[in-house]
């Protein structure tokens, strides 16, 4: 469960979703943890744009 809201809170920070308020909590992430998956965030990004339609992008991990 860790990883998953630790993914999700990455993702929402990223594309600029609401961090504060109501039924959020803290963080599970510290500004280098977010600064790491930012970053990580975008390369994908940068990379899935470069795909023309009808194209495949494989990635392994």
């Amino acid at each position: 469960m860790r990883a998953e809201l630790a993914v999700n809170w990455a993702y929402r920070v990223w594309s600029g979703q609401r961090t504060e308020g109501r039924g959020l909590g803290r963080s599970p992430l510290d500004d280098r943890q977010i600064a790491l998956a930012s970053a990580a965030l975008d390369r994908a990004a940068e990379r899935w744009s470069r795909v023309a339609e009808g194209e495949t992008l494989h990635w392994r991990w």
